[in-house]
Protein backbone atom coordinates (compact mmCIF):
# COMPACT_ATOMS: atom_id res chain seq x y z
CA UNK A 1 0.00 0.00 0.00
CA UNK A 2 1.57 3.31 -1.12
CA UNK A 3 0.74 6.04 1.96
CA UNK A 4 0.02 9.39 0.94
CA UNK A 5 2.95 11.63 1.82
CA UNK A 6 0.81 14.67 2.09
CA UNK A 7 -0.14 16.18 5.45
CA UNK A 8 -3.21 17.88 4.31
CA UNK A 9 -5.33 15.38 3.68
CA UNK A 10 -8.97 16.26 1.72
CA UNK A 11 -12.05 13.88 1.39
CA UNK A 12 -13.47 13.35 -1.90
CA UNK A 13 -15.45 16.51 -2.13
CA UNK A 14 -11.99 18.28 -2.03
CA UNK A 15 -12.23 19.62 1.75
CA UNK A 16 -9.60 19.52 3.88
CA UNK A 17 -9.83 16.67 6.36
CA UNK A 18 -7.01 16.02 8.67
CA UNK A 19 -3.86 18.08 8.51
CA UNK A 20 -0.92 16.15 10.40
CA UNK A 21 0.82 19.76 11.92
CA UNK A 22 3.97 17.84 12.83
CA UNK A 23 4.60 16.54 9.36
CA UNK A 24 3.58 19.58 7.61
CA UNK A 25 6.47 21.37 10.05
CA UNK A 26 9.28 19.17 8.48
CA UNK A 27 8.78 20.92 4.60
CA UNK A 28 10.98 24.43 4.48
CA UNK A 29 7.21 26.02 3.49
CA UNK A 30 4.97 24.06 6.27
CA UNK A 31 3.90 27.21 8.04
CA UNK A 32 2.76 29.10 4.59
CA UNK A 33 1.39 25.63 3.64
CA UNK A 34 -0.73 25.31 7.23
CA UNK A 35 -1.92 29.11 7.29
CA UNK A 36 -3.25 28.46 4.03
CA UNK A 37 -5.27 25.72 5.31
CA UNK A 38 -6.36 27.28 8.05
CA UNK A 39 -7.75 30.27 6.03
CA UNK A 40 -8.97 27.75 3.66
CA UNK A 41 -11.18 26.15 6.35
CA UNK A 42 -12.49 29.60 7.83
CA UNK A 43 -13.63 30.62 5.06
CA UNK A 44 -16.29 27.27 4.83
CA UNK A 45 -18.20 29.22 7.44
CA UNK A 46 -20.34 32.11 6.54
CA UNK A 47 -20.17 35.32 8.71
CA UNK A 48 -22.81 35.78 10.84
CA UNK A 49 -24.16 38.83 12.67
CA UNK A 50 -26.47 36.64 15.15
CA UNK A 51 -25.20 33.44 16.75
CA UNK A 52 -28.27 31.20 17.91
CA UNK A 53 -27.37 28.37 16.22
CA UNK A 54 -25.31 25.93 18.11
CA UNK A 55 -21.80 25.39 16.42
CA UNK A 56 -22.66 21.87 15.12
CA UNK A 57 -25.56 22.92 13.19
CA UNK A 58 -23.02 25.30 11.25
CA UNK A 59 -20.55 22.66 10.37
CA UNK A 60 -22.45 19.38 10.99
CA UNK A 61 -18.84 17.54 9.91
CA UNK A 62 -16.61 19.29 12.69
CA UNK A 63 -16.06 18.02 15.97
CA UNK A 64 -15.59 20.48 19.15
CA UNK A 65 -11.81 19.81 19.07
CA UNK A 66 -11.45 20.69 15.56
CA UNK A 67 -9.43 23.05 14.65
CA UNK A 68 -11.77 25.27 12.11
CA UNK A 69 -13.19 26.78 15.59
CA UNK A 70 -9.84 27.88 16.91
CA UNK A 71 -9.14 29.93 13.21
CA UNK A 72 -10.76 33.17 11.98
CA UNK A 73 -14.04 32.77 11.23
CA UNK A 74 -14.72 29.47 13.36
CA UNK A 75 -13.45 31.36 16.19
CA UNK A 76 -15.20 34.54 15.89
CA UNK A 77 -18.56 32.11 15.23
CA UNK A 78 -18.04 29.98 18.71
CA UNK A 79 -17.47 33.18 20.86
CA UNK A 80 -20.33 34.98 19.59
CA UNK A 81 -22.36 31.28 19.93
CA UNK A 82 -20.52 31.53 23.39
CA UNK A 83 -21.59 34.99 24.45
CA UNK A 84 -25.14 35.16 23.12
CA UNK A 85 -25.84 31.61 24.94
CA UNK A 86 -24.50 33.09 28.32
CA UNK A 87 -26.94 36.06 28.00
CA UNK A 88 -30.32 33.82 27.82
CA UNK A 89 -32.10 33.18 31.16
CA UNK A 90 -31.57 29.52 32.80
CA UNK A 91 -34.97 28.58 31.50
CA UNK A 92 -34.21 29.55 27.96
CA UNK A 93 -31.20 27.76 28.20
CA UNK A 94 -33.24 24.56 29.50
CA UNK A 95 -35.18 25.16 26.30
CA UNK A 96 -32.74 25.38 24.27
CA UNK A 97 -30.60 22.46 24.71
CA UNK A 98 -33.68 20.39 24.62
CA UNK A 99 -34.19 21.83 21.11
CA UNK A 100 -30.40 21.43 19.98
CA UNK A 101 -28.88 18.60 22.29
CA UNK A 102 -25.38 18.00 21.65
CA UNK A 103 -23.97 15.30 19.57
CA UNK A 104 -21.90 12.74 20.50
CA UNK A 105 -18.58 14.39 19.82
CA UNK A 106 -19.42 17.82 21.56
CA UNK A 107 -20.72 15.92 24.76
CA UNK A 108 -20.28 18.40 27.63
CA UNK A 109 -20.33 22.05 25.23
CA UNK A 110 -23.42 23.19 27.14
CA UNK A 111 -22.17 22.77 30.81
CA UNK A 112 -18.80 24.30 29.96
CA UNK A 113 -20.22 27.32 29.02
CA UNK A 114 -21.69 27.62 32.65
Amino acid sequence: MIRDRNPIRRGDDGRIRHIDVPALMQSPDGFARLRSALEELGERLPDREIHDEPPWLIAPETSRDCVLWKVRRGAAALRGFTDWYRTQAPDRRRCFRERYPEPRNWAGFYDSLA
